[in-house]
């Protein structure tokens, strides 16, 4: 009968304590006796508290006054609630979790963000257990934010073998930043025990599940929350942020939703971006809102015109909870000047509504100076790549743990006949008389680079080396195909790991003492180098734009880009502009807003800038009239592609060709007719310009156009779009190289002359023999002037 009548009574309980009305009761840790944690726990619920007041205290003063008046007669609408399943892998674990020794833990954190609130909780946790532990003295500790959740008692029957736990959380845990702890005590005799001893150990699943449901709470309209609700560091999943036009929305509104677009993505980073965009109607979420006086969606027909450059928030009128930011302008001109303010961080942000008067540009993004970019003018200190010099250092009883520092090079570093990329290391390490059994291990990208031996007590704990990363292939492939490349170009993201493996103390057989904390540390004034290379890279080259955004990001404001969109763009179209754009962005760390766009019809103003197309089915023709330079062609029911040669295997395959149906490998093209959304990223040298690069993003329809949208944020499709042709069918990518290459960028003559005649041996050999003659040629005619002046002054 009690248990009915709580559950009868935990939603009215929890709208009463969301409104501020009762307060809440402090949550019971049953595992914390000390003081300390007690406080810890009470400050946490005050604080939560205060957060669910303050959200009711914006509700109030968000909703328009005749809406409090209906309110008195009418129950408030209910505020969403999702819910949330995430694995500790999702969550940034991984690989299952091995804790060692007598006392050892690990970590993982989740974010929940600005505009929601956990209302309940649950932890599916799997692990493993060692089957030589004594159930009575060892178990697993499960912590959040410093509040035990449950303390496992281990069940001798069932060590050795995978179990589940589950347990329910309170809500009242969670905060903004939260961190759950899975601390391992464990014991393997009643005697004398060795604290490293390998039967001690317990491994935790990175498939355990957590379980969250999350309720929306209002924010108030205040710019001064930006990017929140819209965009929120908290939260790690794909940034998705619908954008709103009227109806068919001019080229100077979708350019000013680029700059905004530019600017979330620059903020979502490794997370991705989705940009659904709707015309004349509202999607059920937080969204931003484009419009012109003269071209409005429906809701804001009623809004008085605007005469600035206006940004405001507003409540969505439809969902409680959510918000609406408006870019407004008299005309495109304005509205363009609002997203720039926004994007570049150049206004005054506070109230709900701001009117920009004047917007000061920056000067003009040199090459190669995005900011996420390590730069090839000067060595770089890794503490210019990390957040905090924190963020390099590891502590603990037993260190066997990894620094790892995220790094992104440009994609066209010549690296061609060079030994690697120098790393000039410091690292300090707390010594122990058994340090010198241990080891710090240096790898990028998961590739083993080197090892060094760490000192005991005795030597010295500091130390100074200078690396080379190094680089997987030679030039030699970048003359062929770009399937070989140096790993740096490969992934736009590199990682650096350190890892450090030092024991702790070993004092023998029955003999102990309390465990010592170990330290260790990359020092931040630790530098890589990239001075001594060159930008020069094969092009068309898929994984560089796939990865790095590249040729457009080489200037990180896009002021050398042009994209070009069809003439009546849909929806699917301006999604995927939308959607690369943002791309760049990530990449770069700078809001792109110099780019041109254009329409198919104004394709020749793109000349001398590298050029980004984005056409469903080539509906303008554009791309026909480019054909020539087409390694592929995408239309409505059909599709010209060239011959593949070595390809034609897995081509065939793709397109689900009878058996008797081939493509001739005699030149020309093939059209092939069939059903089915295909996508298709295409690169080729500029027809408008010798040098410059085009990157075409096209599909047979809208539902391919999808397919485009998701695999620009897909990590692992990237890895796979190579070459000029990348193929794009459900969950298929095939890539091929079909058109000879170009390059780009700069070298000396004399060492671009080497690379290339490098590369075509028996022409190198001509070369050498004939430049063996000449020279004989002329020490022959040398060595006859001087005979002949020797005998002429003879004979005088």
């Amino acid at each position: 009968m009690n248990s009915r009548h709580t559950t009868r009574t935990a939603p009215l309980l929890a709208a009463l304590m969301a409104l501020g009305l009762v307060s809440a009761p402090l949550p019971t840790a049953h595992a914390q006796t000390a003081p300390a944690k007690e406080s810890t726990a009470k400050e946490r619920a005050k604080a939560r508290a205060a957060r669910a007041s303050a959200a009711a205290t914006a509700a109030s003063e968000s909703a328009a006054p005749a809406a409090a008046a209906s309110a008195a007669t009418a129950p408030a609408p209910a505020l969403p609630l999702r819910q949330w399943k995430t694995s500790l892998k999702d969550l940034g674990l991984a690989r299952p979790v091995t804790l060692r020794g007598v006392e050892s833990e690990a970590s993982v954190g989740v974010g929940v963000r600005r505009d929601e609130i956990v209302e309940a909780a649950r932890l599916r946790l799997t692990f493993t257990l060692s089957p030589a532990l004594i159930p009575n003295l060892s178990h697993l500790k499960v912590i959040l934010n410093d509040e035990t959740l449950q303390t496992i008692v281990l069940d001798k029957e069932r060590l050795g073998t995978p179990q589940t736990v589950e347990m329910n959380i309170d809500p009242r845990y969670f905060t903004d930043y939260n961190r759950f702890r899975f601390q391992f005590i464990g014991h393997y005799t009643m005697e004398c025990e060795a604290p490293n001893h390998s039967s001690l150990w317990a491994t935790i699943s990175n498939e355990s599940q957590l379980d969250l449901s999350l309720r929306q709470i209002p924010l108030r309209d205040d710019l001064a929350l930006l990017p929140a609700p819209f965009f929120d560091p908290r939260d790690n999943r794909p940034v998705n942020l619908p954008f709103v036009y009227g109806a068919k929305p001019s080229t100077g509104t979708l350019k000013a939703s680029g700059s905004i677009a530019s600017w979330i993505g620059m903020l979502a980073g490794y997370r991705g971006n989705q940009f659904p965009v709707f015309e004349n109607q509202l999607p059920r979420q937080h969204a931003v809102v484009l419009a012109t006086n003269d071209n409005r969606p429906a809701f804001l027909q009623a809004m008085a015109p605007v005469t600035e450059p206006t940004l405001s928030v507003v409540p969505h009128p439809d969902v409680p909870g959510a918000k609406l930011l408006l870019v407004l302008g008299k005309d495109d001109a304005q509205v363009q000047m609002a997203a720039d303010a926004l994007a570049l961080g150049k206004a005054v942000l506070s109230g709900q509504s701001i009117a920009v008067k004047s917007l000061e540009y920056p000067d003009l993004a040199k090459p190669y100076d995005a900011p996420r970019w390590i730069t090839t003018k000067r060595p770089v200190r890794l503490a210019e790549l990390v957040q905090s010099a924190a963020d390099l250092q590891l502590r603990g009883s037993v260190l066997n743990d990894t620094v790892n520092v995220y790094t992104r090079m440009a994609p066209d570093l010549f690296t061609w006949n060079a030994k690697g990329v120098p790393l000039d290391l410091t690292y300090r390490y707390t010594p122990n008389s058994v340090s010198d059994h241990g080891a710090l291990n240096i790898s990028i990208n998961n590739q083993f680079i080197q090892s060094y031996p760490l000192q005991s007590r005795e030597d010295r704990t500091s130390s100074k080396s200078t690396v080379m990363l190094p680089l997987f292939d030679d030039g030699n492939a970048q003359t062929r195909s770009d399937l070989k490349i140096p790993a740096f170009m490969i992934g736009g993201d590199n990682q650096l790991q350190f890892a450090f493996q030092i024991p702790p103390n070993d004092l023998g057989r029955c003999r102990s003492a309390p465990p010592t904390e170990l330290f260790a540390a990359i020092d931040p004034q630790s530098t890589i180098d990239l001075t001594a290379f060159r930008h020069y890279l094969a092009m068309p080259n898929l994984a560089a734009y796939a990865n790095s955004g590249f040729p457009f990001t080489r200037v990180p404001d896009l002021a050398q880009t042009s994209i070009i969109l069809p003439n009546q763009p849909t929806t699917s179209d301006v999604e995927v502009f939308l959607t690369a754009v943002g791309r760049m962005s990530a990449s770069t760390g700078y809001p792109g807003t110099r780019f041109k766009l254009l329409r198919a019809d104004e394709a020749d103003k793109a000349a001398d800038t590298d050029i980004l197309v984005i056409s469903q089915a080539d509906s303008d023709g554009l791309l026909q009239k480019w054909k020539n330079h087409l390694p592929a062609l995408l239309a409505a029911g059909a599709r010209s592609v060239q011959p593949l040669e070595r390809a034609m295997g897995s081509f065939i395959d793709l397109f689900n060709l009878e058996s008797n149906q081939r493509l001739s490998a005699s030149g020309g093209q093939a059209i092939l007719q069939g059903n089915g959304p295909l996508a298709a990223v295409t690169g080729f040298e500029s027809p408008l310009s010798a040098g410059r690069s085009v990157v075409a993003l096209t599909a047979t329809d809208k539902e391919a156009m999808a397919l485009l949208s998701l695999g620009l944020n897909d990590a692992g499709k990237i890895k796979s779009l190579r070459g000029d042709l990348g193929l794009m069918r459900g969950d298929a990518i095939e890539s091929f190289r079909i058109k000879p290459v170009y390059y780009v960028g700069d070298l000396p003559w004399w060492q671009r002359l080497w690379f290339h005649m490098h590369s075509h041996p028996l022409l190198l050999a001509l070369v050498g023999i004939g430049s063996g003659l000449l020279l004989t040629f002329i020490v022959y005619a040398a060595l006859r002037s001087m005979a002949r002046r020797r005998l002429a002054a003879r004979n005088d």
